[in-house]
Parts: structure tokens; sequence; C-alpha cells
């Protein structure tokens, strides 16, 4: 049995207002010998050039909404071979269809346009093809002849012609093998505890652009929480710890703390994120194949992508597994869209291959569109929310990035299923009951007699908590350091904030030799202090200018100190040096 897509009244009301009068014209006269004489006369169809627009639209909204009249026109679309073939791949398949293939195929004759060069023309076809049109350009060093539906053409097109397969999410019953399976349902929380100890004592570090964590933040975070990633290959054996830590730092500093068990806090960050509330965008990592991206919080940015995302979620089985290429249709067929920015500065993104720079303009789904919706569904994983099966990226089309046998990391995302995490976040299930999260017990032994710190050799969160107040002494001790004690700090009150974290971040109570070392810091602070209200003057080896200095009396009143070819003077009478020494010949500048 065939299945329609369907729109409600006020949505198909909007669609049919989107075309011109003259447009909804040509709608009722390919339709007028399919309506009954009634509907037409009740209309007054017969005088359709002067009715106005929005009683063509309630005409043709009836005839839209009438399963009958549905039915009438999809055999007049689809009642010939070479007809239904064109309407059945514009309407769901393609932008346009090369108007030689239908020639070479079906032998069918079109009738002949006028053809001058550059020159590009839009031709109104007739009979059964009065909907489509034809475009024909000719340019210097290339020629196109196309058909294409207008966007609003092929979106009432689409009632009247035949869901096709993939129209719907749908369970895979077969699945066929993949090299990878993945699933971070198991370590996310113990992650996000990690992280949040690291935040709390300011050990997760980014680079200058305050976007990027530093590789030696990323090792300790992999090292240290058991977290899976998609690939071990070098320069991908990081995507997971990337997006993490990203995510849950930002989403830290604009909470200002976590202030709830693992579970919430990531059930607020999935809703801040598919809300899109957050000043960053972990879209920049879904889109390190493109170039000129970019990302301003005063545009939608990111949030265009999530509110696909989230129809999906919307739609998807929940139980079972679902392919990639089933969603990607699902989106096409609806006619789903994103951009970071306008389309038109979205269409000048652009990839760099082997031979030659491919932009966005001209390959939307394969540049944009599809790599920043697979990594979309990585990044939900990486979060435990989703099962995933994939293979080594390859691009799966005849474009590829320069060096490379892909066009993006995410190439290769076959599959998706919900975990129960995720059916828990996105309000599938009732509850959720957290793993216990097993906390390595950290060993930490104080020397007695020297400012000594031995550790576990495993224990990277301590060693890294560490290095802010010892040198390292050997293997696995740690001693007391002046210089790291002193690294960064401008002042006494700065200097007593990290004497404060050492008792807060390592050990509240440690013997009394640590106690001394820091006891002994304050005590020794600003013993030193600098004079800025005296000045140094250095003088040249010259006579005259040393007999000035020598003889002069208001010179001599002015001097405190004089040693060698040096003298000191107060900064308050620098000027009253400098006139005395000009007034005898001598022209300075300090």
């Amino acid at each position: 049995m065939m299945r329609f897509a369907s729109l409600d009244d006020n949505d198909l009301r909007y669609l049919l207002n989107s075309f011109t009068k003259i447009e909804l014209i040509k709608i009722v006269d390919f339709i007028d010998e399919l309506v009954s004489d009634s509907l037409s006369s009740q209309f007054e169809i017969v005088r359709k050039h002067s009715l106005k627009k929005s009683v063509l639209v309630n005409y043709l909204k009836t005839i839209f909404l009438d399963t009958n009249y549905i039915v009438l026109i999809y055999q007049k679309l689809y009642g010939d071979e070479v007809i239904s073939f064109i309407y059945q791949n514009l309407i769901w398949e393609y932008d346009f269809i090369d108007t030689q293939e239908i020639v070479d195929k079906f032998n069918y004759k079109f009738n002949r346009v006028e053809r001058s060069f550059y020159s590009s023309n839009v031709f109104e076809l007739d009979d059964k093809l009065a909907l489509v049109k034809r475009k024909v350009s000719h340019y210097y060093s290339s020629e196109e002849d196309k058909l294409f539906l207008d966007e609003n053409m092929k979106s009432l097109l689409k009632l009247v012609s035949p869901i096709p397969k993939n129209y719907e999410l749908e369970t895979v019953e077969v699945l066929e093998d993949t090299q990878f399976s993945y699933s971070n349902e198991d370590s996310i929380f113990n992650f996000i505890s990690t992280i949040s100890d690291m935040l709390k004592n300011n050990l997760i570090e980014f680079g200058k652009s305050n976007e990027k964590p530093l590789a030696k933040t990323l090792n300790i975070l992999k090292s240290s929480t058991g977290v899976k990633e998609f690939y071990s290959e070098k320069k991908l054996d990081s995507l997971v710890t990337d997006m993490l830590t990203r995510s849950f730092s930002y989403h830290y500093w604009e909470s200002k703390n976590f202030k709830s068990m693992e579970l919430e806090t990531l059930k607020n960050l999935i809703q801040k994120q598919l809300d899109d509330e957050f000043e960053f965008f972990i879209v920049r990592t879904f889109a390190t194949h493109l170039k000129k991206v970019r990302y301003d919080s005063f545009t939608t940015s990111q949030k265009e992508l999530f509110d696909v995302v989230k129809l999906i979620l919307s739609e998807i089985p929940k139980d079972d597994w679902v392919s990639c290429e089933n969603i990607l249709k699902f989106c096409k067929y609806r006619d789903m869209k994103f951009y970071f920015e306008t389309k038109y500065k979205t269409d000048d993104y652009y990839m760099d291959g082997d031979a030659e720079s491919y932009y966005v303009g001209n390959n939307y789904e394969v540049l944009f569109f599809e790599p920043i919706l697979k990594a979309s569904f990585f990044y939900l994983a990486s979060l435990g929310l989703f099962e995933l099966k994939y293979n080594t990226p390859i691009s799966g089309y005849s474009v590829t990035a320069k060096g490379k046998d892909y066009i993006s990391t995410w190439d290769s995302l076959k599959y998706i299923k919900l975990t129960n995490l995720g059916k828990y976040v996105f309000g599938f299930i009732d509850s959720y009951e957290q793993k216990v999260i097993e906390k390595k017990q950290t060993t930490i032994k104080f020397d007695e007699y020297k400012p000594i710190i031995t550790i576990d050799s495993n224990d990277t969160i301590t060693k890294v908590k560490l290095e802010s107040f010892c040198d390292n002494y050997d293997d696995n001790r740690y001693i007391l350091s002046y210089g790291k004690i002193f690294k960064d700090c401008k002042n006494s009150k700065a200097l007593e904030v990290k004497i404060d974290s050492f008792y807060k971040q390592i050990e509240s109570n440690p013997p009394q030799v640590f106690k001394d070392f820091f006891d002994e810091i304050k005590e020794n602070q600003n013993l030193l202090k600098k004079d800025l209200k005296q000045v140094v003057i250095e003088l040249k080896n010259s006579k005259k200018l040393l007999n000035l200095f020598m003889k002069n009396k208001k010179l001599q009143e002015l001097i405190i100190k004089a040693q060698g070819f040096r003298i000191i003077v107060l900064k308050d009478d620098l000027a009253k040096v400098t006139k005395i020494v000009r007034d005898n010949g001598f022209f300075v500048e300090f």
C-alpha cells in the first residue's frame, strides 16, 4: 500500500502561500482535468486570473488535503515511465538531473531551446512536465543543461509522491560486520569525577586561544580515567578525550562548579548543549576538515545542527540499531539543512584535496551535512549516550582530503543505538542506576626529616598536583622547591594562596618539616625593598662632564652618593640635574 507524506492545515497553507499567484495558477492548470466540476465551480476557478491569491490557496489546500485527489495527481505524475523517473528523482533524490541523461536513457525528445555564449536561462516545460524547469547555461569552458524543481514545488509534490524506503527511521534487522564497536557508558562517570577534581585544582590547561586543551592535559586524562577512544591510530587517538575535556571544562566554568552528582551533571550538560546555551562551540571538533569556518556567538552557529539531532532523537527506535544511511535519507527526504553561519558564508567553506580545493557550495551534503551530522553522533557516543559501529575512516565518494583516504574522521560511521544511559538522559526511561565509580586509592608518604613526598608511580593526578610545588627528586619522590612555589606569584597575596592550596590539594596536616618550610617562606618574604624614589645616573668618561659634577656646588647638593661613574639622585631632583647639565652645554634626555 502506498504511503504519502502529509502536512497539517496550517503548514500546507504556509507552503502554498510561498508560491506567487502566477505559480499557483500554473498548478491549478496542471491538475484542472482531475478536479470535479462542483469543486471548481465552488471556487469559481473559471475566473482564476481575477481571483485573489487567498482563494487559489484555499482551493489548492482543499485538493491537497483530499486523499482521492492525491491519488489522481500521483497517477498523472507516475503514469509514464519517463515522466515518473523525472519526478521521482527530482522530488526525493536529486536537486538536478542532466537533460542529456534523460535523452540517452529514454530516447526522450525535449523542445529545442536557444543557446548563446555567456548566458544562463531557465525555461518552462509543458504537458506532464509543466511543473519542472530546465536550466541551460553556456560559458566559455562549461555547458550545463539540467532539469530541476523549485524548492517549494518539490515540497508540495512530496504530498502526492509515495514516500521512498528510508523515509522513516527503522530498525536494522541484519548488521554488516564492522571493524569497531564503541560504548563509553561505563567510563563517562569516572571521567566526569576526575575532570571535576582537576578543574577544582586548576589542573586543566588550554592553549593560548583557550579553545584546544593542551596535549599534556589530554594525556593525563586519558591515563587516569580509562576513557575509551574511537581509534588508536596517532592523531586520531585523542578525539574522545578532546571533546569531553572541552565540553565539561566550559560547562564547569560557566556553571561556576558542578553542583550535583555525575549523572545530573551529564544531563545538565546535554540539555544546555542541545539547546545551544553554551558560549563555546563543540562543532569546532566536528569541522576540522574544512577551512574558512567562522564561529560567531551572535549567529545560530550550532543550534540548527542540534535541532536536527533532536528531531532524529524523537523518531529513532529506542531499543535497536539504526543505520547511518537511513538517518541521512530521513533528513534528506525532509529537506533538513543546517549552517554554522548564513548559507552564503557556509557555501564558501572549502576542503583542500590533492589536486584542487572543494567548496561546500558545490558539495553541501558530501562536505558539510553528512560529516558534521555523523560527528554529532560520535560526540554523543563519547558522552556514553550511544553505542556505535564503524570502520576506519574512508571516503564513500570520489572526494578526499589532501593526503588522506577520507573527507573527515567521521566518514565510516555505519550504525548507532541508544544506550540505557542515553534513554534516560533523553527522557525515554524514568530511571537509571549510575555505575559506582571505583576511585583508585592514592598512597602519599611524607618524609619526617626532609620535605620529600613519595607517591605511586601510576598516580598521575597527584603527580600533576605536586608539579606546582615540587621538583622531581628521583623516580617516585618529589621535594618542595622554592622555584616551583614562587612561580607565577606576583605578590604576597598570591604566595599565600599558593601555600594554602598545598594544604587543600595535597595534605591538610603534613609533617612539621613541611610546615616549617612554608613558615620560613612566609617569614622571609619581602626582606628586600626597592626604593623607587631614587635614580642611578651613569656618566660617560668625559673630562669636561666629570669636572662639571665635581666642581658644580648645585649638582653636589643634589647628589646622594657617587661611586665610580655612577651617581644617585632623588627622582624628584632629576629635572634640576638635567637643567644644570643642559645649561652647561650637555644635551641629555631621560
